[in-house]
């Protein structure tokens, strides 16, 4: 008599933890770059270069990368513009991690700030916060069938239990390349001043062995035409994309759970057909940590007994998920914002935002979701002297996320993501922000159950064989099975169903049962 034990693939948080780290130094303004009058505006990435584990702690290196648009001294050349890479290595305590073990990295600018020191020199000041996890695999071993001599004479029984097993776990790297033109009616990029591109609309779809990514990139390109009465133009679009990424194992039938950030960005101003500097490709290179789940129906053993031998099982407590829910809900942002600077606006020229999830919890009628939104606007003012202004401003936001019956331990992915975003001036001081946010959940469950480990069968004694009767009237008590009945009297449930012309499991209390032990 054998048990057929299962792998069943598992995931767990082994650790997590969070660091934060202040960053401040001086940067020069290169040869070719005319001389600062006014700081306008600034915007940051950070690209993580390296993650590795130790024991009890984690070392993450890479670079915050800047970017500057400042007002320069000069007529000619209203607008200059900055990139500066300011080297990080912090060495972040986890406790528990080891050596080889797959951390994955989250960091989230807090505060950035650049200062004016002299025409030629800039401070860069900043505060990044790193959140670090690390999940660790693990296989459990589950019971599901037994394998027994027709001599062995045993009855068991199953449970079905839905799971989420974690069928596919991987890291992998997607390169984007796009590229993109200057329509009819905008003169050519002689000077490329200042640039921002963004990742809107992300999809991750499972294919056969493959994740499909979908998206657009949100360009914005502000430079300067050559044109000596309007010199400063921009253009903004959004280019879609889509990439194929390898992922053995994946059916579109898993569930995603996949994280990016972005750990390099290539522009480039190319010329066109006709040799005019009107064209431009963007490459990009994304990180991916990749889960896929798989809703499982598994028949675990859960109940063993022998008709002629005493069957004895031995237990032990199995750790499972399940998935409860997955929702994707739409929240609109509405706020109307005073603009920081005391300078009349002429004309927005771009606005991009960022959020970032604060907390969650998780109340009677689903999630609740609290966050704060970054809106960083450039303008044309009426102001001959400062031409140009920028304004960044924070409020907060709050959403429910509708997940009804949640329990209050369940493990929550949470992600807020920033689908549209437009700026309408009420005034010219005033400024009234719109968007619609994407808040998307996923819900999981952790529990335990019995599992059986291991049988331990012997002979039924002389004395317990003696003392029960060949045949019983039995009458059904509340809660009673037909399998509890049979294990009592060591009868096969087949022959109970027999005995009392039972065409299937059901027994009312107060039925009669006759039950007869074979010889």
């Amino acid at each position: 008599m054998d048990l057929v034990q299962s792998n069943i693939h598992m995931d767990m948080v082994k650790c997590k933890a969070v660091s934060q780290i202040t960053m401040e130094d001086d940067i020069n303004l290169k040869e070719d770059c005319p001389d600062i009058s006014r700081i306008i505006m600034q915007e940051g990435t950070v690209n993580i270069s390296e993650c590795r584990a130790s024991a009890d702690h984690v070392t993450v290196k890479g670079t915050l990368d800047v970017s500057i648009l400042y007002l320069t001294e000069e007529e000619e050349e209203t607008l200059g513009s900055m990139c500066g890479k300011l080297p990080f290595e912090e060495v972040v305590f986890a406790e528990g991690i080891q050596a080889g073990d797959t951390v994955d990295v989250i960091c989230k600018i807090e505060d950035l700030s650049v200062g004016m020191i002299n025409s030629r020199k800039m401070s860069i000041r900043s505060i990044l916060t790193f959140t670090l996890q690390a999940d660790a695999l693990y296989d459990e071993m589950a019971a599901t069938d037994l394998i027994c001599e027709e001599s062995e004479r045993v009855e068991y029984r199953k449970k079905q239990m839905q799971i989420a097993k974690l069928s596919v776990r991987t890291r992998d790297v997607c390169r984007v390349h796009q590229e993109g033109s200057l329509p009819n009616g905008y003169p050519n990029i002689y000077r490329l001043i200042y640039k921002s591109i963004r990742i809107v609309h992300p999809e991750f779809k499972p294919r056969d062995n493959e994740i499909h990514i979908s998206g657009e990139l949100e360009v914005f390109l502000l430079y300067d035409s050559g044109d000596e009465e309007e010199n400063i133009r921009f253009y903004e679009t959004q280019l879609p994309f889509r990439a194929v990424v390898e992922c053995h194992g994946s059916t579109d039938m898993m569930i995603p759970d996949i994280r990016w950030t972005i750990t390099a960005l290539d522009f480039e101003v190319k010329p066109d057909f006709d040799g005019e500097e009107r064209s431009f490709a963007i490459d990009l290179t994304l990180q991916l940590c990749i889960k896929l789940y798989e809703e499982s129906q598994v028949s675990l053993l859960s109940d063993v007994y022998g008709i002629r031998d005493e069957v004895l099982t031995e237990g032990k407590k199995g750790s499972f998920r399940k998935i409860l829910l997955r929702n994707d809900g739409r929240c609109r942002v509405e706020e109307v914002i005073s603009l920081n600077e005391a300078v009349p606006i002429l004309q927005m020229l771009h606005m991009q935002g960022e959020v970032s999830l604060e907390e969650y919890s998780i109340v009677e009628d689903g999630m609740q979701v609290e966050g704060i939104m970054t809106v960083r606007s450039l303008f044309v003012t009426q102001d001959d002297k400062m031409p140009y202004m920028a304004d960044s401003q924070s409020f907060p936001f709050t959403y429910l996320l509708e997940a009804k019956g949640l329990p209050k331990d369940c493990i929550c992915n949470v992600e807020v993501s920033l689908d549209q975003l437009s700026g309408t001036l009420t005034d010219a001081r005033q400024l009234e922000v719109k968007a619609v946010l994407t808040v998307s959940g996923l819900f999981m469950e952790e529990f335990e159950e019995e599992l059986i480990d291991r049988l331990n069968v012997q002979p039924l004694g002389k004395q317990k064989m003696a003392a029960m009767p060949g045949i019983v009237i039995y009458f059904v008590q509340p809660g009673d099975t037909l399998y509890q009945i049979g294990k009592k009297y060591y009868m096969p449930v087949d022959k109970i169903r027999q005995l009392n012309d039972l065409e299937g499991d059901t027994i009312l209390p107060g039925q009669q049962l006759i039950l007869m032990r074979d010889v």
